[in-house]
């Protein structure tokens, strides 16, 4: 594998981490979105109708933060691997092994989240009530009008739970990537590699 190709791959993983973790942000939003409409429909339908979900909101807006900082440690680990490439000011800001611990980082934080995010897409539901009327009464209807208050039924939180996963398994492969010899001077010295070529 030449250095370019090295460098390549490397600037092309975090591209991936950017684009995905985007992805869990716009799906998250869609999900929050989507509960706010089932929340108003519910009270129409019923009078004093609710829908809690604090559980998943609340995992939900701190994995898209979680994520908005993968994409930023993205673009600057992106610097990182072209450093040689860019101003002197923006080189001296990238210290040795940035991009390892910056992805670490972000491991660190992403594993309990996508842990939680799981098991309460797995195991939870939505909780449904409203003035007057039994919690399960209220849930036999929603189910009787065709939808389900199982976050496992929701196409778009199993998509971004899925997609937090793939994210967290490309964090893995680009430390094991930054700690190899494929990030060492040799494999990131630009100059090097054209003096040779």
């Amino acid at each position: 594998m030449s250095l370019s190709d090295v460098r390549i791959a490397r600037v092309l993983l975090q591209v991936a981490l950017a684009a995905l973790s985007l992805a869990v942000i716009g799906l998250t939003s869609k999900a929050l979105n989507g509960l706010d409409n089932d929340r108003h429909k519910l009270q129409q339908q019923l009078p004093g109708g609710d829908l809690e979900a604090k559980p998943m909101v609340g995992v939900g807006i701190v994995l898209a933060i979680v994520c908005g900082g993968i994409i930023l440690h993205a673009c600057l680990n992106s610097i990182y691997i072209l450093k040689d490439r860019v101003p002197q000011a923006i080189r001296k800001r990238c210290p040795q092994g940035f991009s390892s611990k910056s992805m670490i980082f972000s491991l660190i934080q992403l594993t309990p989240l996508n842990i939680a995010q799981t098991a309460f897409t797995a195991r939870q539901k939505a909780q449904a009530s409203a003035n007057g009327l039994p919690d399960s009464v209220v849930e036999q209807l929603i189910r009787l009008s065709g939808r389900s208050l199982y976050y496992r039924d929701n196409v778009t939180v199993v998509d971004y739970t899925v997609i937090a996963w793939i994210v967290w398994l490309l964090l893995i492969i680009g430390i094991c990537i930054e700690r190899s010899k494929y990030s060492s001077v040799q494999y990131s010295n630009t100059e090097k590699q054209t003096l040779e070529s």
